[in-house]
């Protein structure tokens, strides 16, 4: 049985791949992909905030980034979750085939690198509270 310390470890070991496959996707112009991926940072790492805030090592079966963060009690800002609920459309049209390709034309280069910088904030904030 792993210990706190190390679920938490998992989940931001696995939000650094996810963080480095961003990149390449970014990288090779895979962008709607790519917003995917910077879904799974955000949600691996709230889901590492969560196990800290807990007394369960195990996080709740879910994607919503604002259940996360809301159960993490980490008093986000209006404009966090406001951002989060952008964050959490990229997961759901990732998953689906007819919300796949209106992820991929809304996924400009311009909007991505503002995308990217949003999230690579969120992402060292989220971190420091580990």
């Amino acid at each position: 049985m792993l210990s706190k310390e190390e679920h938490i470890k998992f989940w931001k070991e696995s939000a650094s791949e996810d963080w480095e496959t961003a990149i390449v996707l970014k990288n090779n112009k895979r962008f709607g992909f790519c917003l995917f991926s910077l879904h799974l940072v955000i949600e691996k790492l709230l889901k590492a905030v969560w196990i800290k805030e807990s007394i369960n090592n195990t996080p709740p079966f879910t994607h919503d980034l604002i259940k996360l963060s809301e159960e993490s009690n980490l008093g986000l800002s209006l404009e966090q979750l406001d951002f989060l609920a952008t964050v959490n459309s990229w997961n759901i049209r990732g998953r689906y085939p007819d919300y796949t390709r209106s992820l991929h034309q809304s996924a400009t280069p311009a909007y991505l690198e503002l995308q990217f910088a949003k999230i690579n904030t969120l992402k060292q904030w989220l971190e420091d509270q580990l």
